[in-house]
């Protein structure tokens, strides 16, 4: 190994040991400093009882939230996102030894370095229970075995290595539907490369799919049970007819290069096309397993591609996250292509932002934490980190109230955004409700007609304290309200008008 592949006196393997280590300590004092995001504060509360599938995910994600509330006995904001944390360092080794497979173990380390500096992967991939960390791992592991298969010598044991793909696909499928695009991509990819196309007439690819059908059989018998609910919801979301949106096909377009970072995105894309156009069994970058970037631009661009563009006729608010799986194949290859060009301006260019997303995040995680940027600059704005407050003075009113001593009493929530945050001040202590038209996976943790009688405290964020007993007055014998609690970060109110009532003689509709 030449002095200009190492990284300054590491070889690549090591400097991306140092890089996971770094960043699993920072992603460590994240996780424990900012309180829950609207989404993880769902998902904890969704996951609270185990079911064999759930409303708009598969299960991974929350067995896994599951089996540490289980096996700790706490839902400590470290220990619950400490296992996704944890998945993502796996995940950058697999980056690491998946490019230096297929290029070299600087390009490797690039592509490692790359990922970890994409705000979306270092921050909501690599830090917060969401299903994207597991699926992220468990699609890189089934890149790692079919490059094995196609590029190596996994092709001498073929039963073998399709079944380890098959094993790792239906995990990827178990933890986010996005996986079919890795079953589309793969197929693309032999019906293009005539050296694989032996393989469509092969048993142990059609193995492999039986096996991830055999593991993704739960979600498949949960929602066989329950209407396929979670795939008319995911279908709708994807689906939905709503008349041409350009303004949200141009939102989806910057929404997703800015949480990539534009001067990786962009890249990132240009080199997709150069594999694309490298064809099927081409050499690109130079030094690369033929097909290889054939492989990835397969697998990457479909998803890129149909989640900007379902934007056009479909509401996908800012989910810019959907395409992730996508650039995760680019700047793989890009990863590779920035070995090729290896010199100062490279190297200045990855590892300027690599810094300058460790200073955005060190900023954003500080400020949510502390809220400094108030003093900073002063007035009336809207503080996005404001998301990530826990209620806490909701959960100090309820226990004011002597609500955790009590029997034959649940807590509600009217949206299930609003059930998130009121579970993490409940922690399981009492059953929580989750009225309204969109409850999604809470609506299969309360039954409904088992509390019939029952007593209630019900949470509603609203400037309207007449909404909750003129919206469900039927319901109750009663509605009392108590309150108006609001959030507060060092002494300024980031959260107003959370209405807390008393209901009375609960009767289910």
């Amino acid at each position: 190994m030449t002095l200009r592949d190492r990284i300054g006196p590491f070889s690549p393997a090591q400097a991306t040991l140092i890089l996971i280590a770094v960043t699993l300590v920072l992603r460590m004092i994240g996780g424990a400093v900012v309180g829950w995001g609207t989404g993880e504060a769902y998902y904890l509360a969704s996951a609270r009882q185990f079911h064999l599938s759930y409303f708009d995910q598969p299960p991974v994600s929350l067995w896994t939230i599951w089996a540490t509330l289980q096996l700790t006995g706490s839902d400590n904001l470290l220990i619950i996102r400490l296992p996704f944390i944890v998945m993502f360092a796996v995940s950058t080794w697999l980056v690491f030894d998946i490019v230096r497979r297929i290029h070299s173990p600087l390009g490797g380390f690039f592509a490692a370095l790359i990922v970890n500096a994409c705000v979306l992967f270092s921050l909501s991939v690599g830090s917060w229970t969401q299903p994207d960390a597991p699926m992220v791992l468990f699609w890189l592991a089934t890149i790692r075995v079919l490059i094995e298969i196609f590029f190596g010598k996994g092709a001498q044991r073929p039963f073998l290595y399709w079944s380890l793909a098959g094993l790792f696909l239906g995990l990827t499928f178990l933890s986010k539907y996005h996986a079919v695009f890795l079953v589309a991509g793969t197929g693309l990819f032999i019906l293009a490369n005539s050296t694989q196309r032996r393989w469509l007439t092969h048993r142990a690819p059609w193995l492999a799919l039986l096996i991830a059908l055999a593991i993704f059989s739960p979600v498949l018998v949960w929602n066989a049970q329950n209407d396929w609910v979670s795939f008319g919801f995911q279908g709708g979301r994807a689906l939905a007819e709503s008349g041409l949106r350009w303004d949200g096909l141009i939102r989806m377009i910057w929404g997703q290069l800015l949480y990539m970072v534009p001067w990786l995105a962009l890249p990132a894309l240009y080199v997709g096309v150069r594999a694309l156009g490298a064809g099927a069994r081409g050499q690109f970058p130079s030094g690369a397993e033929p097909g290889a970037a054939a492989l990835f631009a397969y697998i990457g661009w479909p998803v890129v591609i149909f989640f900007t563009i379902v934007a056009l006729w479909s509401d996908t608010q800012f989910h810019f996250h959907w395409q992730a799986p996508g650039y995760l194949m680019l700047f793989m290859l890009m990863g590779a292509w920035a070995a090729d060009r290896d010199g100062k301006a490279v190297r200045a260019w990855l590892f300027g932002s690599a810094i300058a997303t460790l200073v955005i995040l060190s900023l954003l995680v500080s400020h949510a934490a502390t809220g400094w940027a108030r003093a900073v600059f002063p007035g009336d704005w809207e503080d996005p980190t404001a998301l990530q407050l826990p209620w806490t003075e909701l959960g100090e009113a309820l226990d004011e109230l002597g609500a955790f001593g009590q029997g034959e009493l649940f807590v509600a929530g009217t949206n299930w955004i609003d059930c998130g945050y009121i579970d993490t001040q409940v922690s399981g202590r009492l059953p929580l409700a989750c009225f309204g038209s969109d409850p999604r996976n809470l609506e299969f943790n309360f039954d409904r007609q088992a509390h019939t009688g029952w007593n209630a405290y019900i949470v509603a964020q609203t400037p309207n304290a007449d909404r909750v007993p003129n919206v469900h007055s039927d319901s109750f014998e009663s509605i009392e309200h108590l309150g108006t609690i609001s959030i507060e970060r060092n002494g300024v109110i980031e959260l107003g008008n959370i209405q807390l009532y008393y209901a009375q003689g609960y009767r289910p509709r």
